[in-house]
C-alpha cells in the first residue's frame, strides 16, 4: 500500500480499527485533521503523502487554520517596510 493509499480504507476498516464514528463527518474528517495538523511540513510532501492529486485542493477543502494560529498571526503584526528589509524597528 502506498503513502497516500491509507485514506482509502473502506469505513468497515474504520470499526475495526477501534477509530470513532464522527456525525457528518466520514473518512473527509480524519483527512482534514491529518492535513490541518501538518500545515507547518512541506506543501509538495504532505499532497503526496495524502494522496491528493494537486496542492489547491489540499489547500482551500483540507487545511485549516487553528486557533494557536491565527492567534499568532494576529500578535505579530508586520509592517510593509519590515518584510522587504527584513528589519524591525529601525529608522532609515
Amino acid at each position: 500500500m502506498a503513502a497516500g493509499d491509507v485514506w482509502c480504507v473502506p469505513v468497515a476498516s474504520r470499526s475495526e480499527a477501534g477509530l470513532p464514528r464522527v456525525p457528518h463527518g466520514g473518512w473527509h474528517s480524519y483527512r482534514r485533521k491529518w492535513a490541518t495538523e501538518r500545515g507547518d511540513m512541506p506543501l509538495k510532501a504532505l499532497m503526496v503523502a495524502g494522496g491528493w492529486k494537486d496542492t489547491q485542493t489540499l489547500v482551500t477543502c483540507y487545511q485549516h487554520p487553528s486557533e494557536a494560529a491565527l492567534l499568532e498571526v494576529m500578535a505579530h503584526p508586520m509592517k510593509l517596510r519590515e518584510r522587504k528589509t527584513g528589519v524591525t524597528g529601525e529608522k532609515r
